[in-house]
């Protein structure tokens, strides 16, 4: 008899989860205060959580995340409109494909984090050189999905617009793009986590002071401010996880119906 597991409701999985990370901090925080593992370089969860909470009513904190969530999001919309434009084209056109595909394959490998200096002389200390060095590490998997989701439109739909003399414009508004959407929606989406991660990289690499990592990277200059660093760098995980969950939430509402076409 073969059992069928059914998925598990999203309070069931938020449950679950907070119970598995309470499991861990208990473990390290018997291990710390036991003395099995040395606690110089690693503070206990418990002084983690508290510094967390404080951090969540401190204006200065509050402040740096906002700035690298404006970072981040500005750094998102741009990698979606030129992710989703070139990615589209090079998927629906051939021809395009062909102009783009070498340097596409040639940029790709590059990691986002070493164009940040770069930018950061031509651009000066502003936001927009860290914005676009997001830009640069969330546009592939935006790109790569658009271009991939136009190929596989129904070639019987675009051949019936074809035979009922709809314009090349009008197959690529009305039956690729619409087809399409839920699958960039899916890059977007991952390239949203990926984008805040690299968000805060790029201000603790460029120490320009400001955002989430610019905090910690000015928290770290003291040995007594361990649990401060952990404790942000715990928000900036939280931070990712809500993120994940709104992008997931807004896929499932506005595409659900694409989960039929995989069954």
């Amino acid at each position: 008899m073969k059992l069928i597991s059914e998925p598990l409701s999203l309070l069931k999985r938020i449950v679950l989860g907070v119970i598995g990370t309470l499991g861990i901090g208990l473990i390290l925080e018997v291990l710390i205060r036991t003395r099995v593992i040395s606690g110089a370089g690693l503070p206990l969860p418990s002084a983690v959580v508290r510094q967390g909470y404080h951090l969540l009513g401190n204006t200065a904190f509050l402040t740096q995340v906002f700035y690298t969530l404006r970072e981040w999001m500005l750094g998102l919309l741009i990698a979606s409109v030129v992710g989703v434009i070139l990615g589209g084209l090079m998927g629906a056109i051939p021809t395009v494909f062909t102009m783009f595909s070498l340097p596409v394959e040639v940029l790709r490998p590059l990691p986002a984090i070493a164009i940040g200096p770069l930018l950061l002389l031509l651009l000066g200390t502003s936001m927009l050189p860290m914005s676009l060095t997001v830009a640069a590490a969330c546009v592939w998997p935006i790109l790569f999905n658009a271009m991939y989701a136009m190929r596989s439109v129904d070639p019987v739909a675009v051949q019936t617009a074809k035979t009922m003399h709809v314009s090349p414009l009008g197959i690529m508004a009305r039956v690729r793009l619409p087809a399409s959407l839920p699958f960039m929606f899916t890059g977007i989406r991952v390239s949203a986590s990926i984008g805040l991660i690299v968000a805060v990289s790029v201000e603790l690499l460029l120490g320009s002071g400001g955002g989430i990592g610019g905090y910690i990277l000015l928290a770290s200059t003291s040995a007594s401010n361990l649990d401060v660093v952990y404790a942000a760098t715990a928000v900036t995980g939280l931070l990712g996880v809500l993120v994940s969950g709104l992008f997931a939430l807004a896929d499932r509402a506005a595409f659900g119906w694409k989960k039929g076409l995989a069954q």
